[in-house]
């Protein structure tokens, strides 16, 4: 037959991935991105939202109305607040729940990249 592809050389190329979320009842509250907001807000000491957007390449607002959207769709705050002097500089950190979630989404992530692994490995030789 013409034009057959070359399947040998083709199969090196297909890759796959898994993309996950946690979700609370049934609701979507934590994927890739917020969790990398989340984390860059556990490891930022001074508590700077704005420093930890931008490491998201994020807003200010974008982030602050992500945590929101986390805390309308829980029930509850995932962040604790304080403010600044006279010049502004407020503070934000995670608490106890938002501390909670993004170890659990951070656990979930390991697991499915061995599974990730493991099905590469099992890939190779088909």
């Amino acid at each position: 037959m013409k034009n057959q592809p070359n399947i040998e050389g083709l199969k090196s190329k297909i890759k796959f991935g898994i993309k996950f979320w946690l979700e609370f009842e049934g609701k979507s509250i934590l994927g890739s991105g917020w969790a990398e907001l989340l984390k860059n807000i556990e490891k930022n000491e001074e508590g700077s939202l704005t420093q930890a957007a931008k490491e998201c390449s994020y807003s200010y607002k974008y982030a602050w109305n992500i945590l929101k959207r986390i805390e309308r769709r829980t029930g509850n705050p995932i962040v604790i607040t304080g403010k600044g002097g006279s010049g502004g500089g407020g503070w934000v950190k995670l608490n106890e729940w938002g501390k909670f979630l993004l170890n659990v989404y951070q656990q979930y992530l390991e697991e499915i990249k061995k599974i990730e692994k493991s099905l590469s490995e099992k890939m190779i030789n088909i």
